[in-house]
């Protein structure tokens, strides 16, 4: 009869552990690769808006096509007014202060101003669809023009433009 021999040594513990850590290094990094699309980052912008650009007779206006944002304290519509005479700025915060011509911040070499309108169709906190921002280079009255062209208007929310 015939017998048979094993031996009962198996894989040293040395090679066993690296393998152990190789193996989990590899599936830890599979789960990170496919859940690292499902983690969420600070917010890269605030929900855009969409403008059209009108000028009449008396005025420039922008009016919100599509999107909303919330205009408060703590996140303000600032909007900036650049041409060849200077900038002018205001830092928006409660749309209802701006019903009536408010004369924006100015700092340049002219002294020249200009005004703003803003008419919300919901009366609410925020900017959306339908509300019109007019610009205009005087108060109401027979001095009243559009911005000329070659003006910079730019729009910053939560440190976007």
């Amino acid at each position: 009869m015939k017998v048979l021999y094993r031996k009962e040594k198996g894989v040293s513990p040395v090679i066993a552990t690296i393998l152990m850590v190789a193996i989990t290094v590899v599936l830890a990094s599979a789960v990170y690769i496919m859940v690292s699309g499902y983690m969420g980052s600070s917010p890269s912008k605030p929900v855009a808006m969409s403008f059209t650009v009108t000028s009449t007779s008396t005025s420039t206006q922008f009016q919100v096509v599509s999107g909303s944002i919330s205009v408060t304290g703590s996140t303000p519509l600032i909007i900036t007014v650049t041409n060849d005479s200077g900038t002018w700025t205001i830092s928006i915060t409660d749309l209802s202060q701006y019903s009536q011509q408010t004369p924006l911040d100015h700092s340049g070499t002219s002294t020249g101003s200009v005004y703003i309108t803003i008419t919300s169709v919901t009366g609410k906190t925020y900017l959306s669809a339908g509300d019109i921002i007019s610009f205009s280079t005087a108060k109401s009255g027979a001095g009243q023009f559009p911005l000329y062209p070659g003006t910079t208007v730019t729009f910053t929310y939560q440190g976007t433009t």
